[in-house]
């Protein structure tokens, strides 16, 4: 139901929202700036029907306030929201005490005293022990001063002649209290909530880790039938890793081996061709020499053949041997 809110709030990046903020507050801050929007727009025609307009300027002030803390929630800045409501709550209340007619207090801006315990719950929701405490002192100390030295309308002196200012005591149990149940349920929440996450981080880790072992486990068996079949004279025989695999290094150094080995065998190969060809070669100018005749040479297909071609000062070929005499041509030899 209120998918499209979150979505419009929230940081969009939900990776780095899980690794800032793992106590998921910024979805608390989310409902909270949604009930701080909504409270403000509701109180707008409260604050057109009061008296000389002094309830509207501070909620039109928290107003602006929501917009920026929604600016700041989707940059996931948590805490400076959580001390940006908590401020605007408090200046909001201070503003409508403080602007009163004639700058006195009336008997119903008691239930105002009690609002400030909201700012104590953000503070509880968002900032470390010490914004607790200090939020939490700030308030019993303004309700205090302003209890005392703010001028009262005549029902309100009345009421705190009659109960002996007793009656501040309310507001000031109330913001205690409340600072610290909701302060060490708060702490008790998220040290649970940091343990769950603990726990399925360890999980995940122990999965990652049975799947790099096996992954391995995979990579190390293909990589010793790669060199069993290279020690078997398959010099064709290649590593099958990407850089997506563990061994993918090992694997690349491997198939560079076998690529060189493969090479220096070619070379091997060649070069007991050419000493072939050269004894050829040289059997062939030594019958040449011990017969007399004339020296032919079938080219041999190595690197030698354009040396002895330069040698021979022609090209290689197939010997041409001068026909045989017929049998006439023998007799008119013969006469």
């Amino acid at each position: 139901m209120l998918s499209w809110w979150y979505r419009l709030v929230e940081p969009k990046d939900s990776i780095t929202l899980a690794q800032n903020d793992p106590l998921h507050r910024t979805r608390v801050a989310s409902i909270l700036l949604l009930m701080s929007l909504l409270t403000c727009i509701a109180f707008i025609p409260a604050g057109l029907s009061s008296q000389n307009y002094h309830v509207l300027p501070p909620v039109l002030g928290l107003l602006a306030v929501t917009f920026v803390a929604i600016f700041l929630n989707r940059q996931g800045k948590v805490q400076v929201l959580g001390a940006l409501i908590a401020i605007a709550v408090n200046a909001t209340l201070i503003a409508v005490l403080l602007t009163y007619p004639k700058f006195e207090l009336p008997q119903n801006a008691m239930p105002i005293y009690d609002l400030f315990v909201l700012s104590v719950i953000i503070a509880v929701s968002f900032l470390p022990g010490p914004g607790v405490v200090l939020t939490t002192l700030f308030n019993c100390l303004f309700i205090t001063i302003d209890m005392i030295f703010q001028p009262h309308t005549a029902d309100l002196q009345n009421t705190l002649t009659t109960t002996n200012y007793t009656i501040l005591l309310r507001p000031l149990a109330i913001q205690i209290i409340v600072a610290l149940v909701t302060y060490i349920w708060v702490r008790n929440a998220n040290r649970a909530i940091e343990k769950a996450n603990q726990a399925e981080l360890i999980a995940q880790l122990e999965r990652d880790m049975a799947q790099q072992k096996r992954d391995l486990d995979i990579g190390i068996q293909q990589l010793l039938q790669t060199l069993v079949e290279a020690a078997n004279g398959n010099l064709n025989v290649r590593a099958p890793y990407t850089q997506e695999n563990v061994l993918w290094q090992v694997g690349s150094a491997v198939n560079m081996l076998v690529s060189r080995l493969q090479r220096t065998t070619l070379n091997e190969q060649e070069l007991t061709r050419i000493k072939d060809e050269l004894r050829r070669v040289i059997q062939s100018v030594r019958e040449s020499k011990r017969n007399h005749n004339n020296f032919y040479l079938m080219p041999g297909g190595t690197d030698m053949d354009p040396l002895i071609s330069e040698l021979l000062g022609c090209n290689l070929s197939q010997p041409t041997y001068p026909p045989s005499p017929s049998p006439l041509n023998r007799r008119e030899l013969k006469n």
